[in-house]
């Protein structure tokens, strides 16, 4: 057998955190694929990115890598501020969370509600477990968030159930998705 995980595919802005000896030292934007953009001040901003990782066992250096990404409510109310100040609305939820995070001003950053979704890692001194979805659990208990629906598949019809489970609540949900992202969940 050759279980994979599937998670719903969050549609905002890639972010990679650098944790040195558990402390955040550098957020940074994907850009064009090789050169992002230092997003530090603004990342530190947002709750769901914490600033020291919550457990002893956290290796030296690890990367972690996820997406900001703004709700729908918070999408709205944000609109509905802009509304009443008379200042132009934003377009759509993902594009106000990648405008946010890239504000050159930490506190216009800080007063809009962004959340993020850990879901891979990049550099990382020491493997913390050989399976995808061990990695992610080992994520939540150092305190990053990591989407509740991403589910284990042993079986090809447990990636279609886990499809078909994405879609039915697709817009119920309080985020916009991409669709569904499938990873081979043994990391050798």
């Amino acid at each position: 057998p050759l279980p994979f995980t599937a998670e719903p595919k969050i549609d905002g802005l890639s972010c990679s955190l650098r944790y040195e000896s558990g402390m955040l030292v550098r957020a940074a934007t994907r850009g064009d694929g090789e050169i992002g953009e230092d997003v530090t001040p603004n990342a530190r901003t947002i709750a769901d990115i914490p600033r020291r990782l919550r457990s002893k066992d956290v290796p030296a250096i690890v990367e972690v890598r996820g997406e900001v990404y703004m709700s729908k409510a918070d999408f709205l109310a944000l609109n509905k501020r802009q509304e009443q100040e008379s200042k132009p609305l934003f377009a759509n939820p993902r594009n106000s969370a990648a405008g946010s995070l890239r504000m050159l001003d930490p506190a216009i950053t800080a007063a809009r509600p962004l959340r993020f979704f850990a879901y891979a890692w990049g550099e990382i001194s020491e493997l913390p477990a050989d399976t995808q979805w061990k990695v992610l659990e080992r994520f939540r208990t150092w305190g990053l968030p990591v989407n509740p629906l991403t589910r284990v598949c042993n079986r090809i019809d447990d990636m279609l159930d886990a499809y078909r489970a994405i879609e039915q609540k697709r817009s119920t949900l309080g985020y916009d998705i991409d669709g569904v992202v499938y990873k081979v969940d043994r990391l050798d």
